[in-house]
């Protein structure tokens, strides 16, 4: 039972830093995709750069402030709480985002160039909006990308010099992450502000997940907002 409540807690801690996690990978844009989107992860891809930022994460577990200089040693600062007050699963959440964050989650990325299925959905004068199906690559997480299958998503596209606006990924149906675990609600909406190079990226992420553990319900929301872009 604990080691169940264990990676529960792992589980939920790392919906925290889902944009954070991982870097992007080659991008692989599948048939059927939009040229918008190609054009969007193309411009965005010539025109990243290593910006500095902070990040805060509000939950009911936790409570951070961060900083990244991609010029630091190490990248990546806790500014608070103090490290030492982190429990055993927060330590863990923050060392392996430290691990893998590379710099701004941009809304384009290569990771976009993998989903599959992409669908209009609806459209006005100056964006568009598709539906899609998440697939392994397309996630960063490593934590959440073996549940991919259960995943669908929807991004918005501006028209005008193509670029992703809002990301929203979610679980149309209730799946179990682990023994004795069910996950009722999965919903992650990712809200995008333009970076000194005009590119978009991930400033606010809001993370709904509920369901029950070991006959225990959990509803948790998780607020990650990156401010302060600048060049390091």
């Amino acid at each position: 039972m604990l080691r169940t409540a264990t990676a529960l807690a792992a589980f939920c801690l790392s919906l925290a830093a889902l944009s954070l996690i991982g870097r992007a990978s080659a991008t692989a844009l599948q048939a059927g995709a939009p040229n918008s989107l190609t054009a969007a992860i193309a411009t965005t891809t010539a025109a990243r750069a290593p910006y500095a930022f902070d990040v805060d994460v509000d939950s009911s577990k936790i409570s951070w402030r961060m900083h990244f200089n991609p010029q630091g040693t190490p990248h990546v600062q806790l500014l608070s709480p103090p490290r030492a007050s982190l429990s055993h699963e927060q330590e863990q959440a923050f060392v392996q985002s430290s691990q893998n964050l590379d710099g701004l989650s941009w809304c384009a990325s290569t990771l976009m160039g993998h989903v599959t299925n992409v669908q209009l959905i609806r459209e006005d004068a100056s964006t568009a909006t598709y539906s899609f199906q998440p697939t392994q690559e397309s996630i960063r997480n490593p934590q959440i990308r073996r549940f991919a299958p259960q995943l669908r998503g929807e991004f918005t596209l501006t028209k005008a010099n193509p670029d992703i606006t809002r990301m929203h990924i979610y679980a149309p149906a209730s799946f179990s992450p682990m023994v004795l675990t069910q996950i009722s609600r999965m919903d992650v909406v990712m809200t995008c502000a333009p970076a000194p190079n005009a590119r978009m990226f991930i400033a606010q992420q809001t993370s709904h997940i509920a369901g029950s553990a070991m006959g225990q319900a959990f509803d948790e929301q998780t607020i990650q907002r990156v401010h302060g872009v600048a060049a390091p």
